[in-house]
């Protein structure tokens, strides 16, 4: 009988032993998991009782704030609001106890909540006696003017554009279209969110994706500035190197198309940039050889991660070991499996525009407490460097040719020279996408951008006007 109380009391302890242990463990260890679980009411209640920092643009204007709930309407004291509507959803994203957190809300939610893990001698002392629940404003290197210039030159249809400095890699607009408001997902006492949220989940259109960081498209002839920046880089070829355009070009039993059968005859490089001549761009990738034409791909940022605030789909190359003769002639000028966003599109005009580097790319440019003290600003980065200044000083020029005299006319600027290259990506099916990407001024470029616009047509008449549009107010400004 002792025995058995023994046995009895040893299992006992064991299972309170086992009962200690667990607890100290959830509260040791995984309290920061379930405090971050977005089903914990508590957490909830207690983050939207933070007065949650603003976001704010280049140009001072507040484009995320809070509002207050009337006491005993909402357990939730804080609601965010949205005063631009839709011109900044895809960057800000939204912040709402019921749908969750997106884009720079969540992102940088720690630093909006005051959370962040630097803090001014005031904030961190107000924390300690509880004499403040307000968090961190977040300044970004977006300009507002800018902003509504590019959302405006899309006119509502499906695509993106990005502005980004080229010298330091600050985007100065990013604009998604379609998009959507995100106020209509905040779910303000009396406010009917779940119609809205349901018809925003379930349109075709897909508003609630960032076309300018996650949409993939083939890449088209603006694929052709890596092509070229590779044969310039091994000698492949120089721009006055010649070859002939017949129109088509056999290859491997295959035989590949000039966009629009057009015929070419003979003409040199430059001139082949400049009237974007897919045959020769076919031949040049033909010489240059998988590995070779893969391997400035992925120097400019292909197949890679960008390391950016926001989401960013990988922009992406087949491996040379999966090209046939016919898939390298076709990625050479940007068809086959090459796939781009909008941004990486960005970068690679950036990489001319400013003598074979590509900065980050980065949108958040400082963050204050909340009596404007700055407590982080953001110092630019080199990110890669794909060419020589030599390679990127001669495609700058076969650039300006492309809008002076080629495809990419429609972007002129009087007084202004303007580097491009116009793209129009053949979709099986349906009708080719239109590209753009460009920088200006040639010489001293203050601004590259990125433009596509989908199934639209040619890059020269859809996307081109669109960047010129867009070049206007930003070398204004």
């Amino acid at each position: 009988m002792n025995r058995q109380i023994k046995i009895l009391c040893v299992v006992l302890i064991a299972l309170l032993l086992m009962v200690v242990v667990n607890l100290s463990w959830v509260q040791v260890f995984g309290a920061k998991e379930i405090s971050g679980n977005a089903f914990n009411k508590r957490r909830l209640i207690e983050e939207y009782g933070i007065q949650r920092g603003e976001i704010i643009t280049a140009d001072e204007q507040v484009i995320a704030r809070c509002v207050q709930v009337g006491a005993g309407s909402s357990p939730y004291r804080y609601q965010r609001e949205y005063p631009a509507g839709s011109l900044f959803a895809d960057i800000t994203g939204y912040d709402s106890w019921k749908y969750g957190r997106t884009g720079l809300e969540e992102r940088f939610n720690d630093e909006l909540l005051g959370r962040g893990s630097k803090l001014t001698f005031t904030n961190l002392l107000n924390r300690l006696v509880s004499a403040s629940k307000k968090g961190n404003s977040i300044v970004l290197t977006v300009d507002s003017r800018l902003q509504r210039v590019a959302s405006d030159a899309l006119e509502g249809r499906r695509g993106a554009a990005v502005v980004i400095d080229p010298k330091t890699g600050a985007v100065l607009a990013m604009v998604t279209s379609p998009t959507y408001d995100p106020n209509v997902v905040i779910p303000l006492p009396g406010r009917d969110t779940e119609t809205p949220w349901g018809n925003l989940t379930q349109d075709q259109t897909h508003p609630l994706v960032n076309r300018a960081t996650q949409g993939l498209y083939p890449p088209g002839s603006s694929f052709k500035v890596i092509t070229a920046a590779a044969a310039l880089e091994t000698g492949i070829a120089r721009p006055e190197t010649e070859f002939t355009c017949n129109g088509k070009l056999p290859v491997h039993g295959y035989t590949i198309y000039d966009y629009g059968r057009t015929t070419h005859g003979r003409l040199n490089f430059r001139r082949a940039l400049t009237v974007s001549c897919n045959i020769t761009f076919a031949q040049v990738g033909l010489r240059l050889g998988g590995e070779v034409l893969v391997h400035f791909a992925e120097l400019f940022g292909f197949n890679q991660k960008i390391l950016f605030e926001l989401p960013v789909a990988d922009s992406r190359i087949d491996r040379p070991s999966d090209m046939d003769k016919v898939a390298l002639a076709s990625s050479a000028f940007g068809q086959g499996d090459d796939l781009a966003t909008p941004l990486e599109m960005a970068l690679v005009a950036c990489a001319v525009a400013n003598n074979g580097v590509i900065m980050k790319p980065f949108l958040m440019n400082e963050i204050q407490d909340y009596n404007g003290k700055i407590i982080e600003q953001v110092t630019p980065k080199k990110w890669l460097e794909p060419i020589s200044t030599e390679t990127a000083e001669t495609l700058e020029e076969m650039m300006v040719d492309v809008v002076e005299k080629g495809t990419g006319t429609a972007a002129q600027i009087e007084g202004v020279d303007v580097a491009g290259k116009t793209g129009t990506a053949e979709v099986e099916g349906a009708k080719p996408h239109s590209w753009f990407i460009c920088f200006a001024p040639a010489i001293e470029p203050k601004v590259a951008i990125s433009v596509v616009v989908e199934n639209a047509g040619e890059g020269g008449r859809v996307a081109a006007p669109i960047a010129r549009k867009i070049l206007l107010k930003a070398l204004s400004l």
